[in-house]
Protein backbone atom coordinates (compact mmCIF):
# COMPACT_ATOMS: atom_id res chain seq x y z
CA UNK A 1 0.00 0.00 0.00
CA UNK A 2 1.34 3.42 -0.95
CA UNK A 3 1.39 5.88 1.92
CA UNK A 4 0.75 9.61 1.74
CA UNK A 5 1.25 12.38 4.21
CA UNK A 6 -1.92 14.02 5.54
CA UNK A 7 -1.67 17.14 7.72
CA UNK A 8 -4.53 18.36 9.87
CA UNK A 9 -4.89 20.95 12.60
CA UNK A 10 -6.49 19.89 15.88
CA UNK A 11 -6.62 21.41 19.34
CA UNK A 12 -3.70 20.86 21.68
CA UNK A 13 -5.98 19.07 24.19
CA UNK A 14 -7.27 16.67 21.53
CA UNK A 15 -3.70 15.91 20.43
CA UNK A 16 -2.71 15.12 24.02
CA UNK A 17 -5.70 12.78 24.37
CA UNK A 18 -4.97 11.00 21.07
CA UNK A 19 -1.31 10.59 22.00
CA UNK A 20 -2.37 9.16 25.37
CA UNK A 21 -4.69 6.69 23.65
CA UNK A 22 -1.92 5.67 21.27
CA UNK A 23 0.51 5.11 24.14
CA UNK A 24 -2.05 3.13 26.12
CA UNK A 25 -2.76 0.93 23.09
CA UNK A 26 0.96 0.36 22.47
CA UNK A 27 0.88 1.91 19.00
CA UNK A 28 2.66 4.79 17.36
CA UNK A 29 0.58 7.93 16.86
CA UNK A 30 0.41 7.25 13.10
CA UNK A 31 -0.74 3.64 13.60
CA UNK A 32 -3.35 4.68 16.14
CA UNK A 33 -4.84 7.46 13.98
CA UNK A 34 -4.79 5.19 10.91
CA UNK A 35 -6.71 2.54 12.90
CA UNK A 36 -9.22 5.13 14.15
CA UNK A 37 -9.91 6.42 10.63
CA UNK A 38 -10.03 2.91 9.14
CA UNK A 39 -12.47 1.71 11.79
CA UNK A 40 -14.74 4.72 11.39
CA UNK A 41 -14.87 4.29 7.61
CA UNK A 42 -15.46 0.55 7.64
CA UNK A 43 -18.39 0.50 10.06
CA UNK A 44 -21.93 0.59 8.67
CA UNK A 45 -23.72 1.44 11.88
CA UNK A 46 -21.55 4.27 13.20
CA UNK A 47 -23.59 5.08 16.30
CA UNK A 48 -23.82 1.53 17.66
CA UNK A 49 -20.19 0.85 16.83
CA UNK A 50 -19.10 4.06 18.47
CA UNK A 51 -20.88 3.14 21.71
CA UNK A 52 -19.43 -0.34 21.58
CA UNK A 53 -15.96 1.06 20.94
CA UNK A 54 -16.30 3.48 23.84
CA UNK A 55 -17.29 0.64 26.18
CA UNK A 56 -14.44 -1.55 24.94
CA UNK A 57 -11.95 1.28 25.24
CA UNK A 58 -13.11 2.13 28.77
CA UNK A 59 -12.80 -1.51 29.80
CA UNK A 60 -9.34 -1.73 28.26
CA UNK A 61 -8.29 1.54 29.87
CA UNK A 62 -9.43 0.29 33.30
CA UNK A 63 -7.48 -2.93 32.86
CA UNK A 64 -4.39 -1.04 31.70
CA UNK A 65 -4.51 1.31 34.68
CA UNK A 66 -4.68 -1.66 37.02
CA UNK A 67 -1.80 -3.33 35.22
CA UNK A 68 0.19 -0.09 35.12
CA UNK A 69 -0.33 0.35 38.84
CA UNK A 70 1.07 -3.13 39.47
CA UNK A 71 4.00 -2.71 37.05
CA UNK A 72 4.92 0.66 38.55
CA UNK A 73 5.15 -1.10 41.88
CA UNK A 74 7.16 -4.10 40.61
CA UNK A 75 10.13 -3.34 42.87
CA UNK A 76 7.72 -3.09 45.75
CA UNK A 77 5.92 -6.32 44.87
CA UNK A 78 9.17 -8.27 45.03
CA UNK A 79 9.41 -7.44 48.73
CA UNK A 80 7.28 -8.72 51.57
CA UNK A 81 4.07 -6.71 51.55
CA UNK A 82 3.80 -4.48 54.57
CA UNK A 83 0.62 -2.61 55.47
CA UNK A 84 0.35 1.17 55.34
CA UNK A 85 1.84 2.82 58.40
CA UNK A 86 0.41 6.04 59.83
CA UNK A 87 3.39 8.06 58.58
CA UNK A 88 2.94 6.58 55.07
CA UNK A 89 -0.77 7.41 55.24
CA UNK A 90 0.07 11.03 56.08
CA UNK A 91 2.43 11.19 53.07
CA UNK A 92 -0.30 9.68 50.86
CA UNK A 93 -2.80 12.27 52.14
CA UNK A 94 -0.46 15.15 51.30
CA UNK A 95 0.31 13.74 47.85
CA UNK A 96 -3.38 13.11 47.01
CA UNK A 97 -4.40 16.61 48.07
CA UNK A 98 -1.50 18.19 46.20
CA UNK A 99 -2.30 16.41 42.93
CA UNK A 100 -6.02 17.17 43.36
CA UNK A 101 -5.39 20.90 43.82
CA UNK A 102 -2.91 21.07 40.94
CA UNK A 103 -5.53 19.50 38.67
CA UNK A 104 -8.24 21.78 40.06
CA UNK A 105 -6.11 24.79 39.11
CA UNK A 106 -5.16 23.33 35.72
CA UNK A 107 -8.80 22.74 34.77
CA UNK A 108 -10.01 26.05 36.23
CA UNK A 109 -12.73 24.45 38.33
CA UNK A 110 -14.77 27.20 39.99
CA UNK A 111 -16.37 24.93 42.56
CA UNK A 112 -14.19 22.51 44.53
CA UNK A 113 -17.20 20.30 45.25
CA UNK A 114 -17.86 19.87 41.52
CA UNK A 115 -14.21 18.95 41.05
CA UNK A 116 -14.41 16.43 43.87
CA UNK A 117 -17.57 14.83 42.44
CA UNK A 118 -15.80 14.49 39.09
CA UNK A 119 -12.73 13.00 40.78
CA UNK A 120 -14.81 10.58 42.86
CA UNK A 121 -16.29 9.10 39.67
CA UNK A 122 -12.73 8.29 38.54
CA UNK A 123 -11.98 6.58 41.84
CA UNK A 124 -15.22 4.61 41.86
CA UNK A 125 -14.37 3.09 38.49
CA UNK A 126 -11.93 0.96 40.51
CA UNK A 127 -13.70 0.65 43.86
CA UNK A 128 -17.18 1.55 45.11
CA UNK A 129 -16.62 3.36 48.40
CA UNK A 130 -19.23 3.11 51.13
CA UNK A 131 -20.57 6.35 52.59
CA UNK A 132 -17.96 6.50 55.35
CA UNK A 133 -15.00 6.33 52.93
CA UNK A 134 -16.64 8.63 50.37
CA UNK A 135 -17.21 11.19 53.13
CA UNK A 136 -13.65 10.70 54.44
CA UNK A 137 -12.16 11.21 50.97
CA UNK A 138 -14.30 14.34 50.53
CA UNK A 139 -13.14 15.70 53.90
CA UNK A 140 -9.52 15.00 53.05
CA UNK A 141 -9.72 16.65 49.64
CA UNK A 142 -11.91 19.64 50.47
CA UNK A 143 -11.32 20.61 54.12
CA UNK A 144 -8.84 23.36 54.87
CA UNK A 145 -7.21 21.34 57.67
CA UNK A 146 -8.29 17.73 57.22
CA UNK A 147 -7.41 14.89 59.53
CA UNK A 148 -5.08 12.76 57.36
CA UNK A 149 -5.74 9.16 56.45
CA UNK A 150 -4.62 6.62 59.01
CA UNK A 151 -2.70 3.48 58.10
CA UNK A 152 -5.69 1.43 59.24
CA UNK A 153 -8.09 3.30 56.91
CA UNK A 154 -5.85 2.91 53.86
CA UNK A 155 -5.27 -0.76 54.63
CA UNK A 156 -9.04 -1.31 54.79
CA UNK A 157 -9.60 0.71 51.62
CA UNK A 158 -6.99 -1.24 49.66
CA UNK A 159 -8.10 -4.59 51.13
CA UNK A 160 -4.50 -5.35 52.02
CA UNK A 161 -3.27 -4.75 48.44
CA UNK A 162 -1.21 -1.65 49.16
CA UNK A 163 0.28 -1.35 45.69
CA UNK A 164 -3.12 -1.27 44.02
CA UNK A 165 -4.72 1.68 45.81
CA UNK A 166 -7.93 2.78 44.08
CA UNK A 167 -7.36 6.44 45.04
CA UNK A 168 -3.98 6.45 43.29
CA UNK A 169 -5.53 4.80 40.22
CA UNK A 170 -8.39 7.31 40.37
CA UNK A 171 -5.90 10.19 40.40
CA UNK A 172 -4.14 8.70 37.37
CA UNK A 173 -7.47 8.27 35.61
CA UNK A 174 -8.75 11.75 36.52
CA UNK A 175 -5.59 13.69 35.71
CA UNK A 176 -4.33 11.62 32.79
CA UNK A 177 -0.94 11.28 34.52
CA UNK A 178 1.05 8.64 32.71
CA UNK A 179 4.21 8.81 34.79
CA UNK A 180 2.71 8.65 38.26
CA UNK A 181 5.10 7.63 41.07
CA UNK A 182 4.70 4.15 42.51
CA UNK A 183 2.61 3.73 45.63
CA UNK A 184 5.73 3.09 47.69
CA UNK A 185 7.36 6.30 46.42
CA UNK A 186 4.23 8.18 47.44
CA UNK A 187 4.32 6.50 50.86
CA UNK A 188 7.98 7.39 51.32
CA UNK A 189 8.11 10.92 49.87
CA UNK A 190 4.55 12.31 49.85
CA UNK A 191 4.33 15.95 48.82
CA UNK A 192 8.02 16.07 47.79
CA UNK A 193 6.88 14.36 44.59
CA UNK A 194 4.54 17.22 43.64
CA UNK A 195 7.45 19.08 42.04
CA UNK A 196 7.38 16.42 39.30
CA UNK A 197 4.00 17.69 38.07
Amino acid sequence: MTKSQFNIKISKDLLVRVKRQAMMSGKSLTEHITDLVTNSLSENDFQNTNLSSVDKFKSLEDRLLTLESRVKNIEYLSQDLKPFTNSEAINCTKFMRGVFYKELEKRNFVDKSDAFDDFLKSVQVFDEFDKFYSDRLKEIMLSEKPTPWTGKELNELSSGDKCNCSIRKGLINWTGLIECPSQQEICDKGEELLSLF
